[in-house]
């Protein structure tokens, strides 16, 4: 599977200032607990920037 570009940068922080809770598929949720854990971000801003990238670059088509 090819990565969109451009790519979504994370980048490492050590402290956290709001948590909110996220509700998701278990599965993507140990996935964003691997980037938590990797980049120090708490999962809710992890979330908030693979949504606001995914607006940003969301193609619409139409149902054939």
């Amino acid at each position: 599977m090819k990565m969109a570009e451009p790519r979504l940068i994370l980048v490492k922080q050590t402290e956290s200032k709001n948590v909110k809770p996220v509700f998701i598929d278990s599965e993507i949720h140990k996935q964003l607990l691997n980037l938590k854990n990797e980049t120090g971000l708490p999962i809710g801003r992890i979330v908030e920037k693979f949504v606001k990238y995914g607006i940003a670059n969301v193609e619409i088509k139409e149902d054939e």
